[in-house]
C-alpha cells in the first residue's frame, strides 16, 4: 500500500496536505511502523530466533536479526516523518526524503518478507510441537507485539 501510494505521487510531486487518501495511509503507516516492527519484530528476536539458531540455523537468525537494525531506523525515520506530515504537509525536501525512504523500506521489507516466508517460517514450522506453540503462542499475546 506504502509503495502504491509512493508511485502515485511520484518523487517530485507532493501530496497536498488535504489528500484523504494519503492523509490516510499516512496514518496507518505510523500506527502499523510503530506496532509491527517494534513488538513483532522484538518477538521474533526474542522467541524465534533463538529457538531457529538452536534447531537449524543460527546464520540464518542472525541475517534476519541484522536485517531488522537495518530496517528499525528506516522505520523510525517514516513514523516521525508521517507524523510531520500530517500536522504541516509536505514540501519538495521532505517529500523527497519520504519518497526516498519509503521506497527502501518498501524493498527492504518485501525481501525480508520473501525470506521468512520461503524459508524460515516452513522450518520453523516443522521443529516447533504443540507445547512450543501454545508458549510462544501466549508470549505473542503478552508481548502487546
Amino acid at each position: 500500500r506504502l509503495e502504491q501510494g509512493l508511485n502515485r505521487f511520484g518523487p517530485k510531486t507532493p501530496p497536498a496536505h488535504d489528500d484523504a487518501a494519503f492523509r490516510a495511509l499516512l496514518s496507518d503507516l505510523k500506527s502499523v511502523l510503530e506496532a509491527e516492527i517494534k513488538g513483532h519484530y522484538a518477538f521474533e528476536e526474542a522467541h524465534l530466533f533463538p529457538l531457529f539458531a538452536a534447531e537449524i540455523d543460527p546464520g540464518i537468525s542472525e541475517m534476519l536479526a541484522a536485517e531488522h537494525e537495518i530496517i528499525r531506523p528506516l522505520a523510525a525515520a517514516l513514523v516521525e516523518s508521517a507524523g510531520q506530515a500530517l500536522a504541516d504537509g509536505f514540501d519538495q525536501a521532505t517529500w523527497a526524503k519520504f519518497f526516498a525512504d519509503g521506497q527502501e523500506l518498501v524493498e527492504r521489507e518485501v525481501f525480508h518478507i520473501q525470506k521468512e516466508t520461503m524459508g524460515f517460517l516452513p522450518a520453523l514450522e516443522q521443529i516447533i510441537d504443540e507445547n512450543d506453540d501454545a508458549a510462544l503462542t501466549m508470549a505473542y499475546a503478552e508481548s502487546g507485539a
